[in-house]
């Protein structure tokens, strides 16, 4: 079995594909655009300063990683282990983040506008000056998630949503209720 930690650094590489692959530990100043990972395992990884828009990101693990500086853009993570995570300072618009177990991360600093987090786990996940525009939380458990300093306008929750604060703090913070009232 091969052990050796595998490292991208200062690479432009359009659809760069990387399927299954174990032991990849640091993606740093790198332009990987339209790229795949599917169903790879990258524990703690540190991704720093990269493009990665539009990347297949897809049933992964990728526990305990640290993400910054970095735009993933349009980038899937459905049905990835993303538990204990940081993202700081990303760019994490219109991300596909449904199934995706986020729990015990810490979101800071990110523009997160029109991602899609449905039945994602969010236990303990803390939220920290963030851009939630139009992201959408319907169907998920966010009793045990923080929300602090972000902006929530036109956000969406659901029946099946259990939020961490009233349905009335939800409406002033200008969150949208879809569904039958």
């Amino acid at each position: 079995m091969n052990t050796k930690a595998h490292c991208l650094r200062d690479k432009k590489i359009g659809e760069f594909r990387l399927e299954n692959f174990e032991n990849l530990r640091s993606i740093n100043n790198c332009h990987l655009e339209n790229s795949t990972f599917r169903s790879s395992i990258m524990n703690e990884i540190k991704v720093k300063n990269s493009h990665l828009t539009k990347s297949n990101l897809e049933k992964c693990n990728i526990k305990k990683a640290l993400f910054q500086n970095s735009n993933l853009e349009k980038a899937s993570f459905a049905w990835s282990n993303l538990k204990g995570n940081s993202f700081t300072r990303d760019n994490l618009s219109k991300v596909n983040f449904q199934f995706v177990d986020l729990s015990h991360s810490l979101i800071l600093e990110c523009e997160a506008k029109s991602s899609d987090f449905r039945w994602s786990k969010l236990k303990n996940t803390t939220f920290s000056n963030c851009n939630l525009t139009n992201a959408n939380f319907t169907n998920c458990d966010l009793r045990m998630t923080s929300f602090n300093d972000c902006n929530l306008t036109g956000a969406m929750y659901n029946i099946n949503t259990q939020l961490p604060f009233s349905k009335e703090m939800a409406t002033h913070l200008g969150m949208n209720f879809t569904g039958i009232n």
